[in-house]
């Protein structure tokens, strides 16, 4: 640590000199304590302007994302870039907010606001930061999607959440609902583990995915287009895609709350049948040929061209799809059997059954 470098100097251990060191730390510990704490990444300088530790009220929040470098031009703070027209809090006791954030070893913390008394507040955050770091999970916002999963014994309420992450400079904020909270809660025990590398700065991981979706109360959509788009890939676990697929298109369809359930069977089964027949016609070329072109369609949400394709594949095996009397009457509302029968067109053995 820097702070030791300065109070040791130059001075190396040789194994005779060991009092030296004991003395130099015992003497100095209340700043080496105070040093390695106000410099510390996972500590005070994640959540505050270091420079502004143990000092009284300051005219700009210590907070990191509230502070103001007093002196860099400030007139663009106020209102009409009028000075006297900024306002800020600063209080000493915002050098204790590093404690109320959980776990200081992952790069991202959490502080549950339920606010409702400090018995309450204390409570949960000491249950919260206990069932993350019991938690085996290398991704932190993963990590705090698995905690709210099984957090019905203390948080059964609407409630903010503040994160702090070491990576930004700013403070985040997010609202959990407890109607989503229950749906959060339902996706416990479904297997979405799938982790893709897209670029050096983005890693697909569907579990997270979800869970923010979930929880953001956002539809499935988008993220079903990129599983159908990874199919195409090369090395692709086909198998493996189609069953993750599979499961998010059920999911999607219950959050939407459309009663297509039995449709959704039909057009999987059309899927898979029609599959088998191209097969059997010699044609098995055609199926990957085919769900390329819907999937294109679906991700221009040209639902028309859609249609067609669908309609044309039927023409082409001579089998009526029944799903698609549905999908032709609200083909947006109605996209996901255009999503099942999509994913279910793969190459399977004539013989499986």
């Amino acid at each position: 640590k820097t702070v030791l470098k300065g109070l040791l100097g130059k001075t190396k251990f040789d194994g005779t000199n060991k009092d030296i060191f004991i003395s130099t730390i015992e003497e100095n510990r209340a700043e080496i304590i105070k040093n390695i704490f106000k410099n510390g990444n996972n500590l005070y300088k994640n959540y505050c302007n270091e420079r502004l530790i143990f000092t009284e009220d300051n005219s700009t929040c210590r907070l990191r994302g509230y502070n103001v470098d007093k002196d860099r031009k400030t007139s663009n703070l106020g209102f009409c870039f009028s000075k006297e027209s900024f306002e800020s809090n600063d209080i000493l006791e915002f050098d204790f907010i590093p404690f109320a954030f959980s776990n200081s070893d992952m790069r991202e913390t959490y502080f549950v606001n339920n606010n409702f008394s400090v018995k309450s507040l204390t409570q949960t955050n000491y249950a919260f930061s206990n069932q993350l770091s019991s938690t085996e999970n290398k991704d932190d916002k993963n990590k705090l999607m698995l905690v709210l999963q099984n957090s019905k014994d203390y948080i059964s309420y609407d409630v903010e959440i503040i994160s702090k992450s070491q990576d930004k400079a700013y403070y985040e904020t997010f609202f959990v609902r407890l109607e989503r909270l229950k749906k959060l809660r339902e996706l416990s025990g479904k297997s979405l583990n799938f982790v893709k590398k897209i670029n050096d700065d983005y890693w697909f991981n569907l579990e997270k995915e979800v869970y923010m979706r979930c929880l953001n109360n956002v539809l499935l959509d988008d993220v079903i287009l990129m599983m159908l788009k990874f199919y195409f890939d090369d090395n692709a676990v086909k198998g493996y895609i189609k069953s993750r697929t599979d499961m998010l298109i059920d999911i999607n369809v219950s959050w939407k709350g459309n009663d297509i359930m039995d449709e959704i069977k039909s057009a999987k089964s059309c899927g898979f049948l029609t599959s088998k027949k191209l097969i059997e016609m010699k044609s098995s070329n055609k199926i990957n040929s085919y769900k390329q072109k819907i999937i294109s369609a679906l991700c221009a949400h040209d639902y028309d061209r859609a249609k067609e394709i669908i309609l044309s594949l039927s023409a082409y095996v001579g089998m009526e799809f029944s799903f698609f009397y549905t999908f032709l009457e609200n083909a947006e509302e109605n996209k996901d059997l255009a999503f099942a029968f999509a994913s279910a067109l793969i190459e399977v053995s004539s013989k499986n059954n």
